[in-house]
């Protein structure tokens, strides 16, 4: 979508891929991580469009990308990306796929890795994997206190049919204050690593976004930034990313209503005076939470509108008493802005008590996407198939 798409648009997002890579390269920076980073793109970058978000950084030629399904890993194939993708949680019926398009899974238990290595000989060439520990999370992955059970299995594998190109964890607590669970979690890594004969693992990463920001010496060679890229934060980290995402949605109607007039399902709010209230073009159906009810607001430039009444499926009614030039056609923010804004995404995630995460894979495909980007952002003519 460009531009001039958004002339006829009910409700759009807005896409700054230009601050999406300038928040790669902030964490980039700050992690300083050994070999490079490997950006977390599943979830269709996190609702936002992968194509166009692997499009963006390509030019920072991340050592590879992070998937969640085997979808996603065939899509950038089919685009022409070849760079690694890392299937974190590939499925036994998904393994001859990932296999055939050359898509690495993590492994974590021994039959996924004889499942892994079976496949290797039927097709007579080596694949490569990473290897999963878990240090506490409890999802997936080899326990990190019993190596001496599964590692002589790995490593023979990792001799003959498998190429073992990385090692990592993933930590449950980065985004509290108290750095003794990363650290336990680290600890526990180390140790487990540390029992593997010279030589072998391959790449070591642990950190996602958040632990990038407040523990950056537990980076490792990759980094996995996820939404810190998208402009989220998940806890009290230093640094703030530059805001990614905004939501725009037109006002349909605008009605005066007399005081004791109800808004929306439920009627669960009374206009307390003679007031001015705008349907705005958004509902949960667009994904735009039903939490926000009764308390969330809108933005109209700097100045504030507070929805009345429940969120709709498709509209939601905000109250413009004070905002007289408020009219029909007129484009409301919806999310987005300065993260400590009443619009930013944190705000939102907070109001409708969620995260980030949720506020932006929410966000359904009703909503086109439109594209902004700077030269920072923009791919050289040189770099070979396009993606999106």
């Amino acid at each position: 979508m460009d531009a001039r798409d958004t002339s006829t648009a009910r409700a759009w997002v807005d896409v700054d891929l230009g601050a999406l890579v300038a928040n790669y390269d902030t964490l980039q920076q700050r992690a300083k991580p050994r070999v490079g980073m490997l950006p977390v793109v599943k979830a269709d970058a996190y609702g936002l469009g992968m194509c166009p978000v692997v499009r963006a950084l390509r030019p920072r030629e991340p050592w590879g990308y992070g998937i969640a399904a085997l979808s996603e890993g065939v899509e950038m194939r089919e685009k022409g990306v070849d760079a690694p993708a890392l299937h974190f949680f590939c499925t036994p019926q998904e393994m001859p796929d990932v296999a055939e398009a050359s898509i690495t899974p993590a492994i974590g238990d021994l039959e996924a890795l004889e499942r892994w290595r079976d496949l290797a000989r039927e097709r007579a060439r080596r694949l490569p994997f990473h290897l999963e520990i878990d240090t506490g999370m409890g999802r997936c992955g080899f326990l990190h206190d019993t190596v001496s059970e599964w590692l002589p299995a790995v490593m023979d594998a990792a001799d003959s049919d498998l190429d073992w190109e990385g090692t990592f964890t993933h930590f449950h607590s980065a985004d509290v204050e108290d750095a003794e669970p990363t650290r336990e979690q680290w600890e526990r890594f180390r140790a487990a690593v540390g029992a593997f004969p010279r030589g072998s693992g391959g790449l070591l990463h642990t950190s996602a976004s958040v632990a990038a920001t407040r523990w950056p010496e537990f980076a490792a060679d990759l980094l996995r930034p996820g939404l810190f890229l998208y402009g989220g934060r998940a806890g009290g980290e230093p640094l703030l990313p530059k805001s990614v995402v905004t939501v725009c949605a037109r006002v349909a109607t605008v009605r005066d209503v007399p005081a004791g007039w109800t808004a929306s399902y439920g009627a669960t709010h009374r206009a307390e005076r003679p007031s001015r209230w705008a349907t705005v073009a958004i509902g949960y159906g667009d994904g735009l939470r039903r939490e926000l009810s009764n308390n969330g607001v809108v933005r109209f430039g700097e100045r504030e509108a507070p929805i009345v009444g429940r969120v709709c499926m498709d509209v939601t009614v905000v109250d413009v008493t004070d905002l007289p030039e408020v009219k029909a056609g007129d484009v409301a923010t919806v999310i987005g802005g300065p993260a400590d804004s009443a619009t930013g995404l944190t705000s939102v995630a907070e109001r409708c008590g969620t995260i980030s995460y949720e506020i932006l894979t929410g966000l359904t495909q009703r909503l086109p996407r439109r594209y902004l980007a700077d030269e920072a952002a923009a791919p050289r003519e040189s770099e070979g198939p396009r993606e999106g």
